[in-house]
Formats: structure tokens, C-alpha cells, sequence
């Protein structure tokens, strides 16, 4: 394994262990708080299992919340760092927690997604309302430089190979980036998510299929038109703009 992998691995597990301490620390204070019994242990190890099981799909959930946020960026509804993605993905997972008793058994991640979207729209209302002003909401999403047809071109590659994994840090270059992402939010959210657990977080389809609530059969025929899908819309960008 090479160490940059090594290196994301190991920052992952912190990461999942750093979330995991703060929602036992939610438990505890709700005990303290008199929200649960002391004396109901099984409630309390079926809340932490349940933590357990929000914390498996951190990077997913962190990239969803890094995609959505960089979306209102985009859009000028808030200026670049004002909101933390830590503290959103943080507050997701709390919030998660705090309404455990509505969560689905099949389809984890979708609900999770629900969550993150309330969590981020009520957090950009919040700093709209510190910062007391509108931002214009025509800027520019992206520019591209002068070698993006050649990035393109790299993109569609990997994509065309129906085994190749897209890395989560495929920064080509950050116009390469940008046609990516375009590409991405031409496809429904389902897919998108769906596409991205299975390609660039190495989730297997079982895994995705539980976390989505989808059939097994229904993520692997997801993950092979979306691809195609993908490599076609890159195809038409880089047409488009050579023209």
C-alpha cells in the first residue's frame, strides 16, 4: 500500500475515533441531563452502537457536505471559510444521534444526506445573518485554464476503464477538477453518491446497497451507466469549448 494511503488511512481512523468519543460524550451528558436512565444500559449500548454505525460513513458523508457547502460558496450565499467542515459534519452526526429513533435500517447514508443538507441551510442562514448582507448570486462557478483539454482527455480515460478506481484527490489540475465536477451534477444525487462510494471510497456494492437501502443489482447498474454517462458528458465539454 503506498503511504499516501497508509497516511489517509490512518487520518480516517482519527477521525472516526475523534467523532466516536464526541457522540459517547452525547450519550453520557443525556444521562446526566436525566434524557436517559443510568441504570438503562442496554439503551445506552444500543445509542453507541448505533454512533458506531454513523461513524463508518464519515468520508462519504464528509465529501456530501464538502460538495454542498462548496455549492453555496459557489453561488455567493456565504464567502469561502466561513463555515467549518468539520463543525457541519460534526453537527450532522450529533444531530443524527439525537434522532436515532428515525433512522432507517436500510438506507443509512440517504437519511444521513437529509440531515446534512437541514444541518448546512440552517447554518448558511445563521452566517447570513451575522454577516448582515447579500452576496450576489451570479459569480462564476469555475474557469478553465489552457491545458484543460488535455486533463479532460485523462479524465475520460480513467472512466473509461470499467476497473479503474477515481481517486478522492484526482486534483489534475483545479480546472480538471472543475470539469469533474460539472460532469458530477449532471447526474441525480442517488447516482452521484452512489458512484462515489463505489469508485473513489472502495466501498463494495453490498456495503453501498446497505447504506443507500438499494438492491445490490440496482448499485452495480448505477455504477456502470454513471460512468459512461460521465465519460460522455466530459466529451461534450471538451467539443463544446474546443469549438
Amino acid at each position: 500500500m503506498p503511504v499516501e494511503s497508509r497516511d489517509a488511512d490512518h487520518q480516517e481512523r482519527q477521525v472516526r475515533q475523534r467523532l466516536l468519543e464526541r457522540l459517547h460524550a452525547q450519550i453520557e451528558a443525556e444521562i446526566v441531563r436525566g434524557e436517559q436512565s443510568p441504570d438503562n444500559v442496554s439503551v445506552a449500548d444500543q445509542r453507541k452502537a448505533f454512533a458506531a454505525r454513523l461513524v463508518e460513513h464519515v468520508r462519504p458523508l464528509r465529501r456530501f457536505v464538502r460538495r454542498e457547502l462548496g455549492r453555496w460558496v459557489a453561488l455567493g450565499a456565504v464567502p469561502p471559510d466561513a463555515l467549518s467542515e468539520d463543525e457541519l459534519v460534526d453537527t450532522v452526526f450529533v444531530r443524527a444521534l439525537q434522532h436515532a429513533h428515525e433512522a432507517p435500517r436500510q438506507g443509512l447514508f440517504r437519511w444521513l444526506r437529509r440531515l446534512a443538507r437541514r444541518v448546512i441551510r440552517t447554518s448558511i442562514d445563521a452566517e447570513r445573518r451575522r454577516i448582515e448582507h447579500e452576496r450576489s448570486l451570479e459569480e462564476p462557478v469555475a474557469t478553465l485554464g489552457e491545458d484543460w483539454p488535455d486533463q479532460v482527455v485523462r479524465l475520460i480515460d480513467i472512466l473509461a476503464d470499467p476497473h479503474a478506481e477515481l481517486p478522492e484527490d484526482l486534483l489534475l489540475t483545479q480546472e480538471a477538477q472543475a470539469l469533474l465536477e460539472q460532469a458530477l451534477d449532471r447526474l441525480p444525487e442517488l447516482w452521484r453518491e452512489v458512484f462515489l462510494m463505489r469508485t473513489v471510497d472502495g466501498w463494495n456494492e453490498d456495503m453501498v446497497a446497505e447504506a443507500e437501502g438499494i438492491p445490490v443489482e440496482q448499485v452495480r447498474s448505477i455504477v456502470e451507466i454513471s460512468r459512461a454517462f460521465l465519460a460522455e458528458a466530459l466529451r461534450e465539454m471538451q467539443f463544446s469549448e474546443a469549438g
